[in-house]
C-alpha cells in the first residue's frame, strides 16, 4: 500500500502593507487570487515612516477588512517601518550586519529600547483599532530584523508570535519552527541579486524536505516585473503540481487570529 504523503504547507505573505503602496498590494492580492492562493498573510505597518496612518486611507482598510473576511491574517509590521533618529542599532551581530548591509532605512526593532518598543506595539495595535481592523498577536520584525528587546516587548505586550525571516517563534515560550523562504525584496538591483541567489539555494535545498514553507513579497520598485513572475509561476507550481497548501502563519501556529 502506498504510503500517503503529509499535507505540505505554503504561507505567502505580502510585505509593507501601508497606503503609499496600495495599489501594488491590491495587484498582488488579484495575481495571487488567479493562482489560487486566496487567504495570505498581511505585514501591516500602521503609521509608514510617520506619515501614512492606516485611517487615512479608508480604501485600503476596506481592503483590509475584506482580507480578513475572506480568511487572510493580518500582522503587525513594526510601527513606522524606519530606525529611530540617531541610535546605533542594537543587538546579535549578524542582525547589525544585515542591517547595515541591507536594511538600514527599516532595522526600527534594533533602534528601540525594550520600553521603547512595547509602546510602539501600544500604538501600533491602537492604529488598528481606529481603522476598525481586528488586534494581531503575531508580530514581524521590519527587514526581520529583531534583537532581545523586542522579544521583551513582545511578552510584555502578550504577542503570541514573531515571524523572521526562515523561522516563526512562539513569543513566550521561545519554541521556534522552521520555514524556508523565497520572494521578492524590492530592494535596490545588487541587492535583489542577492536574494535571488539565496531563493536558488533554499529551493534546491531546505525546500525540497520542508512541510512548510513562505514566500514572501514587497510592493517597492517592480512588485509585477519578471523577478516576481517567474517566484509566482514557481509557486502556482508548487500548488498545482506538488500539491502544497496555501495558509497562513495563525493556521500553522494554531493561534487563530486573524
Amino acid at each position: 500500500m502506498t504510503q500517503r504523503r503529509a499535507t505540505r504547507r505554503v504561507i505567502v505573505s505580502l510585505h509593507d502593507v501601508a497606503p503609499p503602496f496600495e495599489a501594488a498590494i491590491q495587484t498582488q492580492l488579484q495575481v495571487l487570487a488567479a493562482i489560487g492562493v486566496r487567504r495570505v498573510s498581511l505585514m501591516v505597518v500602521p503609521n509608514w515612516h510617520g506619515a501614512h496612518p492606516l485611517h487615512s486611507s479608508p480604501s485600503l482598510v476596506k481592503l483590509l477588512q475584506a482580507q480578513v473576511a475572506a480568511g487572510s491574517q493580518l500582522v503587525l509590521h513594526g510601527f513606522e517601518h524606519r530606525p529611530a533618529d540617531h541610535r546605533p542599532f542594537a543587538g546579535p551581530w549578524l542582525s547589525r550586519v544585515r542591517a547595515r548591509l541591507f536594511a538600514a532605512d527599516a532595522a526600527e526593532c534594533l533602534t528601540l529600547s525594550a520600553d521603547e518598543m512595547a509602546a510602539a506595539l501600544r500604538r501600533g495595535l491602537a492604529c488598528f483599532a481606529q481603522a476598525g481592523l481586528p488586534p494581531p498577536t503575531t508580530f514581524c520584525a521590519p527587514g526581520w530584523l529583531h534583537n532581545a528587546q523586542t522579544l521583551a516587548a513582545l511578552r510584555q505586550e502578550g504577542f503570541r508570535s514573531l515571524i523572521g525571516m526562515f523561522t516563526v517563534r512562539d513569543a513566550q515560550n521561545h519554541r521556534r519552527a522552521w520555514t524556508p523562504a523565497v520572494g521578492y525584496m524590492g530592494a535596490a538591483s545588487g541587492q535583489e541579486l542577492g536574494v535571488q541567489i539565496l531563493n536558488g539555494i533554499v529551493q534546491q535545498t531546505a525546500l525540497r524536505t520542508a512541510s512548510v514553507a513562505s514566500v514572501y513579497l514587497h510592493p517597492q520598485r517592480d512588485p509585477s516585473g519578471a523577478i516576481v513572475r517567474q517566484r509566482l509561476a514557481r509557486l502556482a507550481r508548487m500548488i498545482e503540481r506538488d500539491g502544497w497548501q496555501p495558509a497562513t502563519y495563525a493556521e500553522v501556529c494554531g493561534d487563530g487570529d486573524q
